[in-house]
């Protein structure tokens, strides 16, 4: 409801007082990001006084230091992020009338998208991967629900997403024990209220925490006293908290529970009990069988190694006995979240080992590396290549697309182009990773021939269907021929 409400149209002096700050601000704007904040500003004025010509004046001014900014930022950079490419996307589509910022802004939400893609993918075929990140993949893979085969990934891993979040929150439903539990089962099963009785089910935890929540005692409102030379009398305290002069009311204190405590009143206090009677145990035989040398008596001399041997029974017993004990006393959401930190723990200590056998392993050849290399894609093939070492890459460095199963002509001239550029490649031309297509033209296409196979590979990449009606057969079959003189 509060959605179909419309902003409320600002009145005249309202518009007035706008206009005369953002025009003060412009006048005085120290930078690019300001000049296109005020852009917004003016847009808002709508049709006030010169409101639209202002606006062409901040993205204007904005335009060339912002494209120098972003562009300079990017050259050479291999670890960009997802949002930092959306937001150079989003510049540049601001300033989409300056040079070729169209184009970038068409090239960093491919990048993003491939970045994007690529970061699910890896988390999804991850044998690792738990139900969390499983979640956060799909979250990734429906921002770019129409890029590459991404419909079918969610059709496949949504509905496993699904299921399996599904049975967690059930297990954690039908083994819960204190509200918490059942509240963060609400909670996954809210995630997927679309899914089945997830929705039913949801409720039914909600009701079941409400009952098992301890309920705090409302306080008792205390008397105020008024004192008058040595006399005291008590009176009620007045409505709405209001007290007359010399009155001294005793405001309740509020109830805080720290974590500690929160934690003391899930566990089960039986099993910490249990906890702490392994755990005197371990620590006796341990302190026994230390102890056990400064002993004289015969029959302790004479039996030592027999002790010692049921100190060290007694010490592994009460540890198991005493590590169980620990882990039933907690809740199952205490025991997930104990898991997780042993795991990430355990592969921080980890982490220097595999390095050092990798290093050990890649000294000889072997490369165990399982970072999948996207195929047959220019944007793979030619922009994102240099991780490897320049030999390495030059060798591998291929088209992996087939002539035979182009079936459109804008997919022929990309195929020509990515032929084009592997073999300028090999023959020593150095291309930066952040470089787009018009810088690449600039650099290398010096003949008409060259400046004409990167028009048409723009026209096909960038045109959308309009390429199909502008790209022809005969010009497909030219650039054939330009690249195979090329080669």
């Amino acid at each position: 409801m509060a959605d179909n409400i419309r902003k409320r149209p600002m009145s005249e002096s309202e518009l007035s007082a706008a206009y005369t700050q953002a025009s003060y601000r412009f006048a005085n704007a120290n930078g690019w990001k300001e000049l296109l904040d005020l852009a917004d500003e003016f847009r808002a004025l709508d049709t006030y006084k010169d409101s639209a010509q202002m606006v062409l004046k901040c993205i204007k001014g904005a335009s060339a230091p912002a494209y120098r900014e972003i562009t300079t930022s990017l050259e050479g950079r291999g670890d960009m992020t997802v949002e930092e490419y959306r937001e150079a996307a989003r510049i540049m589509g601001l300033i989409s009338d300056y040079m070729d910022a169209r184009e970038l802004m068409r090239v960093y939400t491919v990048r993003a998208n491939i970045l994007t893609y690529e970061t699910a993918t890896a988390i999804i075929s991850n044998s690792e991967t738990d139900t969390e990140d499983l979640g956060r993949a799909v979250e990734m893979l429906r921002t770019i629900k129409g890029f590459r085969n991404t419909r079918d990934l969610l059709e496949r891993f949504e509905r496993h997403y699904f299921d399996t979040l599904y049975r967690e929150a059930l297990h954690l439903m039908e083994n819960g024990k204190v509200y918490t539990e059942f509240e963060e089962a609400a909670e996954m099963f809210e995630k997927i209220s679309e899914y089945s009785d997830a929705k039913d089910q949801a409720a039914a935890c909600r009701k079941r925490a409400n009952q098992l929540r301890p309920r705090s005692k409302k306080p008792k409102p205390e008397k105020a006293t008024i004192s008058i030379g040595d006399s005291v009398s008590r009176v009620r305290p007045t409505r709405k908290g209001k007290t007359t002069e010399g009155e001294k009311v005793k405001k309740p204190k509020e109830e805080s529970v720290s974590a500690v405590l929160e934690v003391w009143r899930d566990i089960d206090k039986r099993k910490f009990l249990q906890f702490l009677l392994w755990l005197a145990l371990f620590v006796s035989a341990i302190v026994f069988s230390i102890k056990l040398g400064d002993i004289t008596f015969s029959w302790v001399v004479a039996n030592a190694d027999l002790l010692r041997l049921i100190c060290v029974i007694a010490a592994g017993v009460s540890a198991v006995m005493g590590t169980r004990a620990f882990l039933q006393m907690l809740t199952v959401s205490m025991r997930k979240k104990l898991a997780k930190a042993a795991i990430a723990f355990g592969k921080k200590l980890a982490k220097p080992f595999m390095k050092a056998v990798n290093k050990l392993l890649n000294s000889i050849g072997i490369d165990i590396s399982r970072r999948k290399r996207l195929s047959g894609r220019d944007e793979r093939s030619i922009v994102h290549f240099e991780t490897e070492t320049v030999k390495k890459k030059k060798k591998k460095l291929k088209n992996e697309l087939k002539w035979v199963d182009q079936t459109t002509n804008s997919a022929r001239v990309r195929f020509i182009f990515i032929d084009y550029m592997i073999h300028r490649i090999r023959n020593g031309y150095k291309m930066r990773y952040s470089m787009t297509t018009a810088e690449i033209g600039r650099e290398i296409a010096v003949e008409p021939e060259d400046q004409e196979l990167f028009r048409v590979y723009q026209m096909a990449r960038y045109s959308g269907g309009r390429a199909e009606d502008e790209i022809t057969a005969e010009m497909v079959n030219e650039l054939k021929m330009i690249n195979q003189r090329k080669n």
